[in-house]
């Protein structure tokens, strides 16, 4: 069996089935415990399978022990053996088959004996909640979601145990109106419908238990899901934040309408390609060889599009992106004007651009694309314009970069130098 990493899809699949399997037994057990039926069902035996082959799983698993990722099987082995091996392999046991023989009916009460693997759905969620992409919040409802479900549960369960209800209904009629009294119990809204025997102290001391764990509960759901839904989307509430920070600002200095509607069309395209997030804000606290990763990774499109850099080798690369600054143009945009002295050149990532010769446009330029490397080349104004007829998303490479590449890569010099006589060729032409 291959190993798996801790972020892969097939281990994450798997702990969800796992929380599945753990969640449906810790419903099912207690209630066929309460209600006399038998234990060792299919559900049973397909829960049994789900927990043995997680044990074979784990062994077979990355660990993280601490910030240091695991990936000896004999390691491995020793660190699961030391700490989740009893629990996964006492909760995966058929006991009830094992032990029917000698124990006979009361066998079923070993059946609460998979509850075990309970202690072990917080470190689940956590692998979750690091590597799965979910909101926060969402995930935290999730786990509010499953502990509320099963305490509620096991609560009703108790009060039909304790005699508690209309004892002369079905089984699965008393758990129903458990339930509700439970439910209706615990949010402090009682309709005096369903009430403890007055004659039965344990009635009375269990109803008085279930309204004080009640008013807990009650708390903190009351005090945290509102909280919870909120920051569901933390990052489109932080965005709207920042939006009626920039409208007050604009409206304060008396910017021009036509200004302000360009602003706002820039910040909701950041939003719509970027969630909001820039590339300073991502790589500003990253350590260098992290953010050289990262920018290899993200500029791979475009680094592919390039005839430039189609052939050149991977330092050549690294050495690229760490010049490459992001910026970003609107339509209409001028991203280079005629005249100008130039100090950078830009890769075109995605979007549409025109080139403009005293105002008249002799070619279009899609993704891929480079340009303004000839201002560069002789030191001297910009013999075009280049306008942006789309949202367009370039990297600039600054004079001083262009330089320092040339001198060190002979290969690109020579590269930028043909490309760049073909090009000025073809503008002298359309002139």
């Amino acid at each position: 069996m291959p190993l798996l990493s801790l972020g892969s899809r097939w281990k994450i699949s798997w702990d969800v089935l796992i929380i599945i399997a753990i969640f449906a037994s810790s419903l099912v057990i207690p209630y066929r415990l309460v209600s006399g039926e038998k234990q060792a069902g299919l559900l049973y035996w397909l829960v049994t399978f789900l927990f043995i082959v997680d044990v074979a799983v784990n062994f077979h698993t990355e660990v993280k022990d601490g910030l240091v990722i695991l990936t000896d099987r004999r390691e491995i082995a020793r660190y699961y053996l030391s700490s989740w091996f009893w629990v996964d392999l006492i909760s995966a046991l058929p006991l009830i088959p094992l032990f029917g023989w000698v124990w006979g009916p009361q066998v079923s009460v070993l059946a609460l004996v998979r509850l075990l693997k309970l202690v072990k759905v917080p470190k689940l969620f956590r692998a979750l909640r690091e590597f799965v992409e979910l909101p926060p919040a969402l995930l935290r409802l999730f786990v509010l979601f499953f502990w509320f479900s099963l305490i509620a549960h096991v609560m009703s369960l108790g009060w039909i145990a304790i005699g508690g209800g209309e004892i002369d209904r079905p089984f699965f009629d008393r758990y129903i109106r458990a339930l509700y009294w439970c439910i209706t119990t615990i949010a402090t809204i009682g309709y005096g419908d369903y009430t403890p025997n007055h004659d039965s102290n344990l009635q009375i001391i269990y109803t008085i238990a279930v309204q004080v764990i009640g008013v807990g509960m009650f708390g903190y759901i009351v005090g945290n899901v509102a909280t919870l839904v909120v920051n569901i989307d933390a990052a489109r509430a932080s965005f709207y934040t920042r939006m009626e920070e920039i409208r007050n600002y604009m409206r304060v200095k008396r910017i021009p309408i036509s200004l302000q509607n360009r602003i706002k069309n820039y910040y909701h395209y950041l939003w719509e390609t970027r969630q909001g997030i820039t590339d300073v804000d991502f790589f500003s606290t990253l350590p260098h060889p992290l953010r050289t990763e990262i920018a290899l990774f993200l500029n791979k499109a475009i680094l592919e599009k390039v005839p430039l850099f189609k052939t050149a080798d991977e330092i050549f690369l690294r050495e690229v992106v760490e010049e490459l600054e992001p910026v970003v143009f609107l339509p209409g945009d001028f991203i280079i004007r005629q005249g100008q002295y130039g100090d950078c050149m830009y890769f075109l990532n995605t979007g549409q651009v025109e080139v403009l010769v005293n105002g008249k446009r002799v070619a279009i330029l899609s993704e891929g694309s480079f340009f303004g490397e000839m201002a560069l080349i002789k030191s001297e104004k910009r013999s075009a314009s280049v306008r942006a007829l789309s949202y367009c998303d370039t990297y600039k490479l600054s004079r001083h970069s262009f330089e320092r590449l040339r001198q060190k890569y002979p290969e690109f010099d020579r590269q930028i130098s043909e490309i760049s006589r073909e090009r000025e060729k073809s503008l002298e032409g359309e002139e």
